[in-house]
């Protein structure tokens, strides 16, 4: 997965950036140097958008009442660094018109119920973000 890069934007005045890359084996670099704490990650959750939650979602397929741990790059935008994190998904419900999926970090304890669409994509985290206008089809 090379070139998942993230942020580069203005926090304070300052341009700021960190490049994450990984080889496809789950070994990782941060801003070019290797970066053996998040070796074994797949997933990259950024802060500031649920939409990267729809990656997983989606990639895993759980049915109802499923679940799995996963270990992800956790990339917080406001620090600009990438860290380990662990993180649970669990099916609450899905269908034709979409789902519920519960999106738990052990080590923070933050616990959210996602909603997402028909196509999987995350609309709905609570106190956190939702879309104003439901795409239609």
């Amino acid at each position: 997965m090379e070139g998942a890069g993230a942020g580069g934007g203005a926090l304070g005045g300052e341009y700021q950036e960190i490049k994450l890359s990984a080889n496809g084996e789950s070994s990782w670099s941060a801003d070019g140097e290797r970066a053996p704490d998040l070796d074994g990650c797949v997933d990259v959750d950024i802060s500031v958008t649920p939409f990267t939650n729809t990656i997983p979602i989606r990639r895993l397929a759980l049915g109802p009442r499923e679940s799995t741990d996963l270990a992800v790059v956790y990339v917080d935008i406001f620090g600009m660094k990438g860290k380990h994190a662990r993180q649970r998904y669990t099916c609450l419900k899905h269908g034709a018109e979409g789902g519920k999926f519960r999106y738990e970090t052990p080590e923070s304890v933050f616990v959210a119920d996602l909603r997402v669409d028909a196509d999987g994509l995350v609309f709905d985290c609570p106190e956190a973000f939702r879309r104003v206008h439901p795409a239609t089809r």
